[in-house]
């Protein structure tokens, strides 16, 4: 067999063998080690640098987006107190306290625990949150078809 390879022929000429197996602890395998993993710093370095940026730009938007669920909260809260709410009231003042609890959350919490919050929960229920894209998905579509 050839030296270091698998193969039962010798390498054609011009044709770089492939290195021998060290074992661990040796010091050529584990500065081959360090290089392939030197290749990675740089790309955490960068993934932390895109997340930092889109964090700063999500906090840059959320405030108007508290206030416009607290627009929205107010609204269903309205229309929950007129006579033609009906059956409907409960609904309505359930789902107003959801979207004014949604509100607090993006105003007193930062983009990083919110992130932390909703990867916790995806991962306590990844069906629903499947299912949830899915609607979103479709809604979005059905929106953008018009």
């Amino acid at each position: 067999m050839g030296i270091g390879t698998d193969s039962p022929f010798p390498p054609a000429p011009g044709v770089p063998s492939r290195p021998e197996r060290t074992a661990p602890g040796d010091s050529e395998a584990s500065s081959a080690l360090s290089r392939r993993q030197g290749g990675k710093a740089p790309l955490r370095h960068l993934r932390g640098t895109a997340r930092e940026h889109l964090y700063r730009q999500v906090d840059g938007h959320r405030g108007g987006l508290a206030r416009g669920i607290q627009s929205l909260a107010s609204t269903l809260e309205g229309a929950s107190r007129t006579e033609e709410a009906g059956v409907a009231r409960p609904l309505l003042t359930r789902t107003a306290g959801v979207l004014r609890r949604t509100s607090d959350r993006l105003e007193n919490e930062t983009t990083a625990e919110l992130m932390a919050d909703a990867q916790d929960r995806a991962r306590e229920r990844p069906g629903l949150v499947v299912a949830g894209c899915l609607a979103a998905g479709f809604v979005l579509g059905r929106l953008l078809k018009r």
